[in-house]
C-alpha cells in the first residue's frame, strides 16, 4: 500500500512537471487572433528568408459541428503567420485554395448560409481576412452545381471555377505546391 501511494505521488509530480513545460501557441505577426503557431527552437529545416513560397490548398473537409468554421481554411492563416514569423517576407508568399465536396457550403454568403442553415457563415471572417492578404479563393463549379449553389449565393471573395481539378492542375503547373490534408 505504501509503495502504491509513493508511486502515485511520483507519477503525479512527473505529470505536473511535464504539463508545465507544454508549449503554448502564439499568434502573429500577420494575424493576431487566427492562425496560432508554435515557436520551434533549433529546427533543422527552416525556409531561407529569401524563399518564395507558393501553395494551393485542396479543401474538401466539413467539420462535424455544423456551427464551426472550417479549420482547413484557417490553416492558411497559420501558414502565413508561421512563415513570416520565421523570416520569409509576406510578399514572397502566394497562397490559394479551392473548396469542393463537403466544403462547398463554406463559400456561401452570410445571407445564403442563413437561408440554408439558419446561421451566418462561420467562415466569412476567415475568408475576408485571407482576401485582405491576397489569397486567391475558388469554389469548384462542379461541386457547386451538384449542391445547388449558384454564383449569386457566393461570398464576393470566392471565384467560381470550372472545377477543383482545373484549379489544382493550373496552379500546380504554375509552380504552386499542393497541400492536401
Amino acid at each position: 500500500m505504501k509503495s502504491t501511494v509513493i508511486t502515485i505521488i511520483f507519477l503525479s509530480l512527473c505529470l505536473n512537471t511535464c504539463l508545465g513545460q507544454t508549449m503554448k501557441p502564439e499568434y502573429g505577426p500577420v494575424f493576431d487572433q487566427i492562425g496560432a503557431t508554435f515557436n520551434i527552437k533549433d529546427a533543422d529545416f527552416t525556409p531561407d528568408s529569401t524563399s518564395v513560397l507558393k501553395a494551393i490548398f485542396d479543401i474538401d473537409y466539413m467539420p462535424k459541428d455544423s456551427l464551426a468554421s472550417n479549420p482547413l481554411i484557417s490553416s492558411l492563416h497559420r501558414y502565413l503567420n508561421m512563415h513570416v514569423k520565421s523570416g520569409v517576407k509576406e510578399s514572397n508568399i502566394s497562397l490559394a485554395f479551392v473548396l469542393h465536396g463537403d466544403s462547398t457550403k463554406d463559400a456561401l454568403s452570410d445571407a445564403a448560409y442563413m437561408k440554408k442553415y439558419g446561421i451566418k457563415n462561420p467562415n466569412t471572417y476567415l475568408i475576408k481576412t485571407l482576401s485582405e492578404h491576397g489569397v486567391a479563393m475558388f469554389i469548384c463549379g462542379q461541386s457547386a452545381a451538384y449542391s445547388g449553389i449558384s454564383k449569386s449565393e457566393l461570398l464576393p471573395e470566392i471565384k467560381l471555377a470550372l472545377s477543383a481539378m482545373t484549379v489544382l492542375t493550373i496552379y500546380q503547373s504554375e509552380g504552386y505546391s499542393l497541400i492536401k490534408f
